[in-house]
């Protein structure tokens, strides 16, 4: 008796956890989508972005290249950008995806100024 009051304790629990949960992810949902997300459909594919508020981002370009065609193939081009507080550091790899695979490039950018730059600035 005691594990079934127990057992339905438990479940009145989860599911008030679960309703609080879900009526605060429909609070913010909508603003993440409205100031940080956007897709928009294109003739040729789509243009996709995404900004978070630390300064990194996700641009994305879909294009169905030789439509209706043996050869049709969809082609991804595209950058994202990871920024690292603890070291200021920006990473930006650009990307293409298509029929022969996933080829990034990658670059690497401190966003501190150099000793000798502050020291040109200073005069």
């Amino acid at each position: 008796m005691v594990s079934a009051k127990l057992f339905l304790v438990a479940a009145i629990v989860a599911t008030l956890t679960f309703t609080v949960n879900a009526g605060l992810l429909d609070k913010i949902y909508p603003t993440v989508m409205e100031k940080f997300y956007s897709l928009v459909p294109t003739k040729e594919g789509y243009r996709f972005n995404l900004e978070e508020p630390n300064g990194s981002k996700r641009e994305e370009i879909g294009v169905v290249m030789n439509p209706g065609t043996k050869d049709e193939e969809l082609v991804i081009m595209g950058t994202y950008t990871v920024y690292d507080e603890k070291t200021d550091t920006e990473t930006i790899t650009m990307y293409t995806a298509d029929k022969d695979g996933y080829k990034p490039r990658y670059m690497i950018k401190n966003r501190k100024l150099s000793p000798g730059a502050l020291k040109s600035a200073a005069g």
